[in-house]
């Protein structure tokens, strides 16, 4: 019960330096206190030595980041303590078929290595055949022998989308997550996206880096596999070559490229090759950062312009429209309405923590890319692609954030207040103190404040019925104090852009 919330409570309690209370853990998660002590006491038994999750009655839980950094290299161990489910098991085999597809395997030959039961083996093969439905591709069945039959677009489709995992962040993770990979064609592909850098003075930044390396990777072993199929396959349409003669530089580097790859595998490969590869470069963000924003293409202004338009009509986000937030954005948009025109998928291993660091803001971008796709015509945008827009937001209200109106309150409104008012402007210039108040009059200033208040910072204790994030500090403000103050102002600006 509690694997699915592992991942998820270390991603929250790694954006939050404080305790956080049970009851806040089960708000945001949505599942029971109960599930959230669980889910701590499972994740610190696979590193009983040093947990890395510390637990104080009344404060609540509190990630010990020094202990998580140090053991990087166990989280997959403690996180995903089952080390070969049937999920895995069925993925082995699905990626073993799909990579020598429309090859034949006898099911014996398939899954003795697992050690199964012929009626668990006969449960594997038909959720692997639902599974592959959703490719459009089909599992064949002939006597003792199992096969894929599909398109080869969709077949390494599919390839890609088990191989690349959501938690992947880089190529040397991709290659220590797959088993199947192979040293020697991991150092040649690496070496063709250095090429590709070289060639077209940029660099190839996450997730697309992973994309083409899977990409280029799966080509080497679907050709190894199955050569005589391959070379029989597709070849390009007119529209296709003219979009090649419209970018000569992306496709000199194609060309390259497959050029190395005939070389190595010693085999001639078809044009649609070429085109593949280019699909794949005009989807990534590469040649694109030092284009200047005259150069932005009529529908790469316009998609940029409406998104920005849209998400900044909400209230939260009315400030943040401006000229770099659309130079950022756009090229950004550029390779994606590439991607979505080509049906090619990013992964996005950050999704689960902007979801939970920015939800308002997520749903704001979500429904504004709804409203982009029937507007442009332009193909669903799924959630992983509106993480990666989500961020460019956020980068923007987080640059762009306005002050924080704050009440100061004391016991009278006057003394202590002023003193208090004089250190916090010293040290904290993100702070608008919009009013000193004593705390009889709290109630109304929140009432028929003329700025909406978002923090009060006072010297007494108030009821605990006010919704507005509250701290109690010192009139002095000591450093405990200051310290305390500046994570609240980091919660409040969470809420803030969320």
């Amino acid at each position: 019960m509690t694997e699915g919330y592992k991942e998820l409570l270390v991603s929250y309690l790694l954006n939050h330096r404080d305790f956080v209370t049970g009851p806040a853990l089960s708000s945001v998660l949505n599942v029971s206190t109960k599930t959230i002590s669980r889910t701590v006491k499972a994740i610190n038994r696979g590193t009983e030595e040093q947990p890395i999750i510390e637990s104080k009655r009344g404060r609540g839980y509190r990630l010990n980041y020094q202990r998580y950094v140090s053991q990087s290299g166990e989280i997959d161990k403690f996180l995903n303590v089952n080390h070969l489910t049937s999920v895995e098991r069925r993925n082995d085999v699905i990626k073993e078929l799909l990579i020598t597809s429309p090859g034949k395997h006898r099911i014996a030959d398939l899954f003795h290595k697992y050690y199964v039961s012929d009626s668990v083996i006969f449960s594997d093969v038909r959720v692997i055949k639902e599974m592959l439905q959703k490719y459009n591709l089909k599992l064949c069945k002939q006597s003792d022998y199992l096969w894929v039959e599909g398109e080869e677009v969709k077949v390494r489709y599919a390839i890609n989308d088990l191989l690349v995992t959501d938690n992947v962040t880089n190529i040397s993770h991709f290659l220590q997550s797959n088993k199947y990979i192979r040293e020697q064609d991991a150092s040649f592909v690496t070496r063709q996206l250095n090429v590709i850098e070289e060639k077209l003075h940029s660099s190839i930044p996450y997730p697309y880096n992973v994309n083409l390396f899977s990409h280029l990777y799966i080509l080497i072993e679907r050709y190894r596999s199955v050569s005589n199929f391959m070379q029989t396959e597709l070849s390009m349409t007119a529209e296709e070559k003219e979009k090649l003669r419209n970018d000569p530089r992306v496709t000199e580097v194609c060309k390259l490229v497959m050029g190395n790859l005939s070389r190595y595998l010693n085999a001639e490969l078809p044009s649609i090759e070429y085109y593949y590869l280019f699909q794949y470069l005009t989807s990534s963000r590469v040649n694109r950062e030092d284009a200047p924003v005259g150069d932005v293409s009529g529908l790469v202004r316009s998609v940029t312009d409406f998104l920005i338009d849209k998400v900044t009509e909400n209230d939260p986000y009315q400030h943040i429209g401006s000229q770099k937030l659309f130079q950022n954005l756009s090229k950004h948009i550029y390779p994606l309405i590439n991607r979505l025109e080509n049906n090619i998928k990013v992964k996005n291993n950050l999704l689960k923590q902007i979801k939970l660091e920015y939800p308002q803001l997520f749903r704001i971008v979500k429904d504004s890319t709804r409203q982009l796709s029937e507007r442009y015509d332009l193909a669903q945008i799924d959630d992983a692609e509106v993480g990666f827009i989500t961020l460019y937001f956020a980068e923007a209200a987080e640059s762009t954030r306005p002050p924080i109106n704050a009440v100061v309150v004391c016991t009278t409104g006057f003394g202590t207040a002023q003193l208090l008012k004089a250190k916090l402007a010293k040290r904290f210039s993100e702070l608008n103190v919009v009013e000193l108040i004593a705390k009889r009059d709290l109630a109304e200033e929140i009432e028929n404040s003329a700025k909406p208040i978002d923090l009060i910072i006072s010297t007494v204790n108030l009821p605990e019925s006010i919704e507005v994030p509250t701290l109690v500090v010192s009139a002095l403000l000591t450093m405990e104090d200051q310290e305390r103050l500046e994570r609240m102002i980091g919660q409040v600006r969470r809420r803030m852009v969320s």
